[in-house]
């Protein structure tokens, strides 16, 4: 594992007397068993994605909010030429992503992460298109979805909120003043902890890719010259 993602590293399969067989293999064979061991590699991370589960076979932790796009958790990581295979030399090989972005974006997933958000000061410009435009539809399911349900009408009674109520008479400045208040847990902060979870789907653990290595090595053998 590097600085820019992930990687499953070894040599041969991390035992004595496979290592010196696979030494002993002219190169187009030893290059062909490698190439077969980052296969299963990626095939195995492509089947952890698919089945949305990790390497112990534990489901991914659900995302904390439900996005309207459906789509599987970190298919993108496995998707296509975004996870790629490099031999190093003539005795190992790496498996990672297509660029350092990714790989960095794919280790914070893999392992897990406690991100610092930082509060943003509203720009002078933009408090001033805010009082004028409208709450959004995304500010007002907010606003209702935190408990403000209902407001005192001039008799005394209560008048139920709805939607479309605020998106009439509340402006986008308003609306978010409105959020803040509600959602008490930040108001008033300059920076919170965000919790990433590890959903380990990268199939480079230690024991398994002994494993693995071996089995390709006993097959790549039992092929004869």
């Amino acid at each position: 594992m590097n600085k820019s993602g992930l990687q499953a590293f070894w040599r041969g399969e991390h035992a004595v007397n496979a290592e010196l067989k696979m030494l002993m293999l002219p190169a187009e064979r030893k290059q062909r068993a490698l190439n077969q061991m980052g296969r299963e590699v990626k095939k195995q991370s492509r089947k952890n994605v698919k089945h949305q589960r990790n390497t112990k076979n534990k489901p991914f932790q659900e995302r904390r909010k439900q996005r309207s796009r459906e789509g599987q958790m970190l298919s993108g990581f496995v998707k296509g030429s975004n996870i790629r295979q490099r031999r190093k030399g003539n005795s190992s090989i790496t498996i990672g992503f297509k660029n350092n972005f990714m790989g960095r974006m794919a280790r914070v997933h893999q392992e897990g992460q406690t991100q610092t958000m930082r509060a943003r000061k509203m720009s002078e410009s933009l408090k001033d298109d805010w009082r004028n435009e409208p709450a959004t539809q995304a500010q007002a399911n907010a606003i209702l979805r935190l408990g403000w349900a209902t407001s005192r009408r001039r008799d005394g009674r209560r008048k139920k909120i709805s939607r479309q109520y605020i998106m009439e008479n509340l402006t986008k400045l308003q609306a978010l003043g409105m959020l803040y208040e509600l959602n008490n847990k930040r108001k008033g902060k300059q920076s919170w902890q965000v919790a990433l979870p590890s959903r380990e789907f990268f199939s480079n653990d230690a024991q398994w890719v002994k494993q693995m290595a071996h089995d390709a090595m006993k097959a790549e053998l039992s092929r004869g010259k």
